[in-house]
C-alpha cells in the first residue's frame, strides 16, 4: 500500500486531519488498533473555539449548551456569565462524526491495526502495522501523522519525548431539580487535588462530576469522596488519562526523508490548566495537515496553538503555588469588571487575554511574581515542570 500520509489512531484529531489531507487530494490512510471504531462515552465541555477551528459546528456530538460558570474555593464563590455558551460534546458522537467526514473526503479507515514499528524507505518511510489477526502490513507512506494517544507508540518509535498524564474520572450523576440547566461549577481544594472537581449539565436532570488526579488509585477514592460529600448518586462512570502538555515537548520528527507529525494527546496538545484538549488537539491537526500540504515547517504552523498552550503552562505553574487560602484570594479578586472581561474570552484564547488581566486586578500581577519567584516551601514541584525521557522501543 503507498499512501502520500499515513495516520496512526483514529483519534479526533487524527481522523481530522486525514480530512483536510485528504480534502486536498492526498492518499491518505488511517489505522485504528481498535477492531471497531466504539469510542467509550466520555462528556466533555469544550469553548465556542470548537466551531472555529472545525469551521462549523459538529451539532449531531452537541448534547446541551452552559452559560454561567460557578467557580468555588474552600471560602469563597463566584459566578461568570458567558458571552458565548460552552458546548458540551459527547466525545463518541464527535469521533463518529469526524470518521464519517474523513471517509466521505477519501481518507480510508482500517480498523484493527495496531502499529509496530516505523523504518526509512527510498519513498518516504514504511510503517509496520499487525492486524487483528496476527498477520502484519506494510505501508509506505511520504510521511506519518502520529494521533495514537497519550502513550504513542509513534512518538517512542521516532524518539520523542511523550507527555507526562493525569487520570481523570468523571461519574455520571442526577442534578438537583433546583439545578440551573445551564450553569456548570468548578470546586477548588489543594487539600484533595492540585487540579479541580467540576460539574457539567448534559441536560436539565443529567450531568456528570468529576477530578483530575495524579494517582489513578487515589482518584476514584477523591471522587467517590466527594459525591456523597456533594450528596450525589453515581450512575456510571468515565474515565481517561490525559496528556500534560509542556513547552520542551516538540510535535515533529525525521525518519529518512519522510515527516512523523505528533497530533492531539500524543503531542501534549492539552491545556494544563483545564486539561481540556479536544479543541487543542483538532487545532494541531489543522496546522499538522497545512505543513503537509504546503511543505512548510510544522513548528511554524504550530505558534499560535504553541502560544496558547505555553501561556496555560505559566497559569498552571501559578496555580500549583497556590494553597488553599490562595485560592479564597484569587476566587475573590474576580471583580465584577475582570469577570465581565473573563466571559467575553474563552478558555482557547487566554494567550491574547492573560495580559490584560492586571488592568482589571493589579493583585493579580503581584501575587502571581511573589509565588513564581519564592516557591512556598515544602510544596512539591508539579510534574509539569518536568519533561520524561521516550521509552526505547
Amino acid at each position: 500500500m503507498n499512501l502520500d500520509v499515513a495516520v496512526v489512531g483514529a483519534s479526533s484529531a487524527g481522523l481530522y486531519a486525514a480530512e483536510n489531507l485528504a480534502r486536498a487530494g492526498r492518499r491518505v490512510a488511517v489505522f485504528e488498533q481498535q477492531p471497531v471504531l466504539v469510542p467509550a462515552r466520555r462528556t466533555l465541555i469544550v469553548t465556542p473555539q470548537l466551531q472555529r477551528v472545525l469551521g462549523y459546528l459538529p451539532d449531531a456530538a452537541v448534547v446541551h449548551r452552559v452559560a454561567v460558570m460557578d467557580v468555588a474555593s474552600p471560602g469563597a464563590r463566584v459566578r461568570v456569565d458567558l458571552r458565548e455558551p460552552d458546548p458540551i460534546v459527547e466525545r463518541s458522537r464527535l469521533i463518529a462524526l469526524l470518521a464519517e467526514r474523513a471517509s466521505a473526503a477519501g481518507a480510508v479507515l482500517h480498523l484493527g491495526y495496531r502499529f509496530q514499528a516505523i523504518a526509512p524507505a527510498p519513498e518516504g518511510a514504511v510503517l509496520t502495522l499487525r492486524r487483528a489477526d496476527g498477520t502484519t502490513a506494510t505501508v509506505v507512506a511520504r510521511a506519518a501523522i502520529g494521533a495514537d494517544g497519550v502513550v504513542s507508540d509513534v512518538a517512542a518509535a521516532v524518539g520523542l519525548d511523550r507527555p507526562l498524564v493525569a487520570p481523570i474520572i468523571q461519574a455520571e450523576v442526577e442534578l438537583p431539580p433546583d439545578w440551573p440547566a445551564a450553569l456548570t461549577r468548578v470546586w477548588f481544594d489543594t487539600d484533595e487535588t492540585r487540579f479541580f472537581y467540576w460539574l457539567i449539565p448534559e441536560s436539565k436532570d443529567r450531568g456528570v462530576l468529576g477530578v483530575v488526579g495524579d494517582d489513578r488509585a487515589e482518584t476514584r477514592v477523591l471522587l467517590d469522596r466527594f459525591l456523597a460529600r456533594q450528596g450525589f448518586r453515581p450512575l456510571a462512570y468515565q474515565a481517561a488519562q490525559v496528556a500534560l502538555y509542556h513547552p520542551r515537548l516538540r510535535a515533529c520528527g525525521r525518519i529518512g526523508a519522510a515527516p512523523v507529525l505528533l497530533v492531539g494527546d500524543a503531542a501534549g496538545h492539552v491545556k494544563v490548566t483545564t486539561v481540556g484538549g479536544t479543541v487543542s488537539g483538532l487545532w494541531g491537526a489543522a496546522a499538522a495537515a497545512r505543513a503537509l500540504l504546503c511543505g512548510g515547517s510544522y513548528a511554524h504552523e504550530l505558534r499560535p496553538l504553541k502560544r496558547e498552550l505555553d501561556v496555560h503552562w505559566l497559569m498552571r505553574l501559578f496555580l500549583d503555588r497556590l494553597d488553599n487560602a490562595g485560592y479564597d484570594r484569587l476566587v475573590r479578586a474576580l471583580t465584577p469588571g475582570l469577570r465581565r472581561f473573563l466571559g467575553r474570552r474563552n478558555r482557547d484564547e487566554m494567550a491574547g487575554a492573560i495580559w490584560k488581566l492586571p488592568l482589571y486586578q493589579p493583585w493579580l500581577l503581584a501575587e502571581a511574581l511573589g509565588l513564581l519567584l519564592h516557591r512556598p516551601g515544602g510544596r512539591p514541584r508539579p510534574p509539569t515542570d518536568r519533561v520524561p525521557v521516550a521509552e526505547p522501543k
